[in-house]
């Protein structure tokens, strides 16, 4: 009985001072996370600052942002407009064709998430699951073209696709093809290494169970691995699906008045007479909305394929 009586008053003894520790630690854990809120605070406004901004101007009249002026009361910006208009998203198709811009985007950036991950999905399954001769070496070539900038391939790009419609007759500058096959070819590098991280950490027991019960390789991709990997599989369809949406260097130079994309018809609203700013505000605010929609219903699957993809490697 005294053996326990003491033990007791031991351990409430310890809990007594654990409880004065914390208390102890409580004011530099309250200062702790008061920097982490006012950090996290101020990333927010870095990042939503010029957003909002663009989104105020897209309700504002021309006059009203060219004419502002910090030195003059009255004329200052202003985060809410003086003369609230919904004219800009109303003509946002009528000075420039954004609308055509945007359908061809569309097909481009679908074609290439599409074209990516199936070409992608394939690579990186035979990376992760089979030993050939020269694998390390295919894998290091692909990683190593994440090194060169993207405008090195710039001119052999327009000179490959002069020499394909001279010899073959087949035109690939302002076609949705050939535009397709060039953001295809940039976003493969990356969504194959990506996947191959990911299949990685998918245990090769249940390939082995699924040809077991009569798949081929092919088969246990198809019905058991891809289902498996669907986080991966969507982080690479969302990152070819913007990259192929922002891209601007390649649509400035391989495509035509046809197959413009948005990225480069934002730009006419700014011509040598005029820059309409409020138009074009409103048109990268509609712009901005299938990036957005992506992201929030596919916010779990994006998280969960780059940080698997992001474990192993």
């Amino acid at each position: 009985m005294k053996h326990s009586k003491q033990t007791k008053e031991s351990r409430m003894t310890e809990q007594t001072g654990l409880v004065e520790r914390k208390k102890r630690k409580s004011p530099r854990k309250i200062f702790m996370r008061v920097l982490l809120y006012l950090a996290v605070l101020l990333i927010l406004i870095i990042i939503l600052g010029p957003y909002l901004w663009m989104v105020s101007g897209s309700f504002k009249t021309s006059l009203e942002i060219q004419a502002a002026d910090v030195t003059r009361p009255g004329l200052e910006p202003r985060w809410i407009p003086r003369k609230f208009t919904l004219e800009n998203y109303a003509n946002v198709n009528k000075t420039v064709r954004m609308l055509d811009y945007f359908r061809n985007s569309i097909i481009i950036s679908l074609g290439t998430m599409f074209f990516s991950v199936l070409i992608s999905v394939t690579a990186a399954y035979a990376l992760s699951r089979f030993n050939f001769k020269g694998k390390e070496l295919f894998a290091l070539g692909v990683a190593s073209t994440q090194m060169f900038p993207g405008i090195a391939f710039l001119i052999p790009y327009f000179i490959l696709f002069t020499f394909v419609n001279r010899y073959l007759g087949i035109q690939l500058r302002n076609t949705y093809p050939g535009m397709i096959l060039t953001y295809t070819t940039f976003a493969i590098p990356f969504s194959i290494l990506m996947l191959r991280n990911f299949l990685d950490t998918v245990p090769r027991e249940i390939d082995e169970q699924a040809q077991i019960d009569g798949c081929s390789p092919f088969g246990a991709l198809f019905r058991v691995i891809i289902p498996l990997s669907a986080p991966g599989i969507v982080a690479v369809g969302i990152y070819s699906f913007i990259m192929a949406w922002n891209e601007v260097l390649f649509a400035a130079i391989l495509t035509g008045r046809e197959t413009k994309t948005v990225a480069i018809g934002l730009l006419e609203y700014i011509t040598q007479q005029q820059a309409r700013w409020s138009g074009m505000m409103a048109a990268c605010i509609l712009v901005s909305i299938p990036v957005l929609l992506l992201f929030t219903f596919m916010q779990r699957q994006i998280v969960e394929g780059l940080v698997s993809g992001a474990t192993k490697g």
